[in-house]
């Protein structure tokens, strides 16, 4: 050997050491990822597999929607049975036909209501307090408006309960609900 070849020998081992230990933690940290990739993909699964009932169930609640919605004397208007009146005599004269309305009535926009509420719940994953269920289906939630729309919100979720499609577990704070989800507190 040649002066100087032994200290190159000795930092080539060390280096030859240094990478063969880190390919070692390397091939440890793929094999751990791999673990953990199939563990997502199998939590993955489940979460489409329980969306994909979620979204057949609020599917099945939305098409056989029960007239609850329909008959609902929340957010009624009166013009919706202005049809079936006699017009309305002022100072001995008779008023003007409406004009048409774009917007829809009253018990198509409860149902309307009621399914977005029902979709809120079916993806939210976690029991919502009545403000944040207001807030997702576009409501206000301050001021004067706000607090209408709360209780419109609030009144909406207690009709889903009464009708099973979502459970109370706490004032105010709303779950859909499931074949898997208990009842209401005090249900036996």
């Amino acid at each position: 050997m040649m002066p100087g070849e032994a200290e190159a020998v000795d930092g080539l081992r060390t280096a030859v050491d240094f990478y063969e230990a880190k390919a070692a933690r390397l091939q440890q940290r793929r094999a751990e990822l791999e673990k953990e990739l199939a563990e997502l993909d199998a939590e993955l699964s489940k979460a489409s597999a329980t969306r994909d009932h979620l979204v057949t169930a609020l599917s099945e609640i939305t098409t056989a929607e029960d007239a609850s919605f329909a008959g609902s004397d929340d957010e009624t208007d009166p013009r919706d049975d202005a049809g079936s009146q006699d017009p309305v005599i002022e100072e001995g004269r008779a008023a003007a036909p409406e004009e048409p309305r774009s917007q829809p009535s009253a018990g198509k926009r409860n149902r309307q209501l009621g399914q977005q509420v029902l979709q809120v719940l079916a993806t939210a994953g976690r029991p919502l307090h009545v403000k944040e269920i207001a807030e997702a289906v576009g409501k206000p939630v301050s001021g004067k408006a706000g607090t209408s729309a709360v209780e419109t919100v609030r009144k909406t979720c207690k009709r889903h309960v009464d009708h099973g499609r979502a459970i109370e577990p706490d004032p105010g704070v709303f779950v859909i609900a499931s074949a898997g989800t208990p009842g209401p507190k005090g249900d036996a």
